[in-house]
């Protein structure tokens, strides 16, 4: 089972990291396998700070404190940055939402640009042409048929 929690409301007085931790280890000892780690979106008066995987250092430290594993989300938008956090450790797995919605086949697009190939990136048949990046620029493109005369 997998459990959703805000790991900070982002405002004075309201629920820490700490509190956090405390809050994972107890949905962990009820049967919970994986804690997605969110924030916010709790109070009106919510002050996030937000950036670049900025609510990654909240599933860090819950997966390091409790062992539980963890899926961490909030502004991660490559595949370099999934691959980054999951390689150094700090989280299990990441969801992301607002790349999706942006590029319906992200994941799709991530593998090719990995040159990967497998069970997770299977390419619709109408799609597969796709599933390679497409040429760029003059140096890689083919020839031009016609030469200009002088």
């Amino acid at each position: 089972m997998t459990v959703r929690i805000s790991a900070t409301d982002w405002a004075e007085g309201g629920t820490t990291a700490e509190d956090a931790v405390e809050i994972a280890r107890a949905f962990a000892a009820h049967g919970a396998d994986v804690i997605d780690v969110s924030t916010g979106q709790v109070v009106a008066d919510e002050r996030p700070e937000f950036g670049r995987s900025y609510q990654t250092p909240f599933a860090d430290r819950i997966r390091h404190a409790t062992g539980v594993p963890v899926i961490a989300v909030g502004a991660i938008s490559s595949w370099d940055d999934v691959n980054s956090l999951i390689l150094a450790g700090r989280t299990d797995l990441c969801a992301l939402a607002r790349p999706h919605l942006y590029d319906p086949h992200w994941t799709l697009h991530a593998a090719a640009e990995q040159g990967y190939s497998g069970p997770g990136a299977v390419w619709p048949a109408p799609y597969r042409a796709g599933s390679r990046r497409p040429q760029t620029g003059r140096t890689d493109a083919p020839k031009p048929r016609l030469t200009l005369g002088s």
